[in-house]
């Protein structure tokens, strides 16, 4: 099997960069170890999957688009309304036990760990970096703790998920991933940021 591989393994090297007042206020990153899976049903399938996966799963699927839940190693998140995001945080293939659950008459079952990278960014100044581009309310009253949005940045889709109090998490395809970085890393220069080694998911839960 060919080992995967980070687009932004040359980015990460170049390291951080002081900010105006010669700080380093933000910690921006890559997170690997980690797959995703998206699940899919039928327009008349909707309830089964969702009785099938929660089921295989061990945690019930959410209830609304834009809603995400915690169970065990996995975040899981209504994307559509009849879509769903499996992301699970440690080494574990979750494609087989979803796809003996939901078969090809409930829906679809697509691994994307290949096809996205996890780029995150952590600090108080994280949610003004973000601001500056992406164009959804952050405000903390709003986009609580586990809030996630799919949006666009520069016209690059994405979704940003706020996994932790001043923690950002942003899954873009993989073929945006080293534009993205360097639209990250110029935004958070004035407050300037340290470039942490890349980690393993499973290590940060």
């Amino acid at each position: 099997m060919l080992e995967r591989s980070s687009p932004l393994a040359a980015a990460l090297r170049k390291g951080g960069r002081n900010g105006a007042a010669g700080q380093r206020r933000l910690q921006l990153g890559e997170e690997r170890g980690w797959s995703l899976v998206q699940l899919s049903a039928f327009s008349a399938t909707g309830s089964e999957l969702r009785t099938t996966a929660s089921r295989a799963l061990g945690a019930d699927l959410p209830l609304r688009v834009g809603e995400a839940a915690v169970g065990g190693s996995r975040v899981l998140m209504k994307v559509g309304s009849d879509e769903f995001w499996v992301i699970t945080r440690n080494a574990e293939d979750s494609v087989p036990t979803l796809r003996a659950a939901v078969g090809p008459a409930i829906g679809s079952v697509i691994s994307l760990s290949h096809a996205r990278t996890c780029i995150w960014i952590e600090g108080l100044c994280a949610r003004a970096t973000l601001a500056t581009a992406i164009t959804v309310d952050l405000d903390p009253e709003v986009f609580r703790l586990g809030s996630f949005a799919l949006t666009g940045l520069h016209h690059t889709p994405i979704l940003i998920y706020r996994s932790r109090e001043s923690r950002y998490e942003l899954y873009v395809m993989r073929t945006f991933a080293v534009w993205t970085w360097e639209w990250l890393t110029d935004a958070a220069l004035p407050f300037g940021y340290e470039v942490v080694a890349a980690t393993d998911a499973s290590r940060l839960r």
